[in-house]
């Protein structure tokens, strides 16, 4: 990849939100259209199998904590980035390939939209970071430019986390224990995100606060949404990005 000074704009993107809320998906379908863009994900900077913390009350691993991410190295890789660094250096992902895509039809009115509304992609980049824990410290909310924000009900979450069958890890492959939802997955995101939420509830909405002041966009991804409605709606960010600069 060229280095910084062949871009006139480098553009990061958070697609931040709990397990299973669609950010991961909706990445992966914005990084498939833009050709200037690069796809980070935060599950590839846990750290190994042996080093996640163990909860004290299951004795299980706690993979949704943000003891189990090593954020020093992924911030400064962000911020690396930020400043045309390393831009050659690709993380190697153990994520795997989606079976949701865009139809053709679909892929065609969004790639007319792009090129409308950011008429000099070819000299930006695009930083599409995916992550489980992108909002849960104010201090990582400041590495991005567009912050997307996905989430749904408890319900919603859990059906879709226990229909997977389960994970690659650094040394090898999880598969979420019974209850582990319930026991872990949901208490770690309540705890690292209740500040976000008015009252305190993350079955709720985003203090206006947040969406006003850190400009955080949500979207609540229940069941019944299509993909080109994420896609549409985060492109509709990113492009209020490019707007704001002309």
């Amino acid at each position: 990849m060229a280095e910084k000074q062949n871009y006139e704009k480098i553009v990061i993107v958070a697609f931040g939100g709990p397990s299973s809320s669609g950010k991961t998906t909706s990445a992966k379908a914005v990084n498939a259209l833009i050709k200037n863009s690069r796809l980070v994900h935060l599950d590839d900077f846990y750290y190994p199998d042996h080093d996640i913390p163990i909860d004290p009350t299951t004795n299980l691993p706690n993979w949704d904590c943000p003891e189990a991410i090593n954020f020093p190295r992924f911030t400064q890789y962000i911020k690396d980035i930020r400043d045309g660094k390393n831009l050659d250096e690709v993380i190697d992902t153990m994520e795997p390939d989606t079976d949701l895509k865009l139809s053709e039809t679909d892929e065609e009115l969004l790639l007319k939209e792009i090129a409308h509304n950011i008429p000099n992609l070819d000299k930006s980049l695009l930083v599409l970071v995916d992550g489980f824990m992108l909002f849960h410290d104010p201090e990582i909310i400041q590495l991005f430019d567009v912050r997307l924000f996905f989430h749904a009900s408890y319900k919603t979450l859990k059906q879709r986390r226990e229909a997977r069958k389960g994970y690659n890890t650094v040394e090898g492959f999880w598969v979420d224990p019974p209850n582990y939802f319930e026991d872990m997955v949901w208490p770690a995101y309540e705890i690292s995100h209740k500040y976000l939420f008015e009252n305190n509830d993350v079955n709720g909405r985003l203090k206006q606060s947040y969406r006003n002041d850190l400009r955080i966009r949500e979207i609540r991804n229940e069941t019944g949404y299509h993909l080109y409605t994420l896609v549409k709606w985060s492109l509709e960010a990113i492009y209020s990005q490019f707007q704001e600069c002309r």
